[in-house]
């Protein structure tokens, strides 16, 4: 799992007005025939299927080294009495970081109360090439990593 889902799974419940899916696939037609398997519950909204009003948005893993990586350091959670695997905090926390959306903005607040601190630093080392994440991290936060 991942996006404010899966933060919940690390923080405490929490509105979200949609679900992230990241699913690993070989190909793009692997993706588009995901989608539209996906697109016969509900209706196709931008990048989303309205699925008894909320927005599912599935998209693969691959559109992100930060995703990519979560995939690989996944945790098993139980949520709602299913195992599930679910992004680690720091993770979420760079991804909220990388897209930058306010309703991300908020999630960074949340995470930052769960994350190892030496985890963060060590994946803005191997996964913030140019800083641009430590800077939004240090403006949002007022704390260094």
């Amino acid at each position: 799992m991942f996006g404010s889902v899966a933060a919940m799974a690390h923080t405490r419940p929490f509105y979200t007005k949609d679900i992230d899916i990241g699913v690993a696939v070989d190909s793009d037609q692997e993706y588009w025939a995901l989608f539209q398997r996906l697109t016969e519950f509900g209706t196709v909204d931008g990048h989303s299927v309205v699925i008894h009003d909320t927005p599912v948005e599935v998209f693969p893993v691959d559109i992100s080294p930060i995703i990519q990586d979560a995939l690989d350091h996944a945790d098993r959670k139980r949520v709602e009495g299913i195992v599930v695997k679910v992004a680690p905090p720091e993770h979420l926390l760079l991804e909220a970081l990388r897209v930058n959306r306010n309703q991300d903005k908020g999630r960074v607040f949340l995470l930052d109360d769960v994350i190892d601190k030496q985890s963060l630093r060590a994946l803005l080392e191997r996964l913030d090439d140019d800083g641009e994440l430590k800077r939004r991290y240090q403006t949002l936060t007022g704390k260094s990593s």
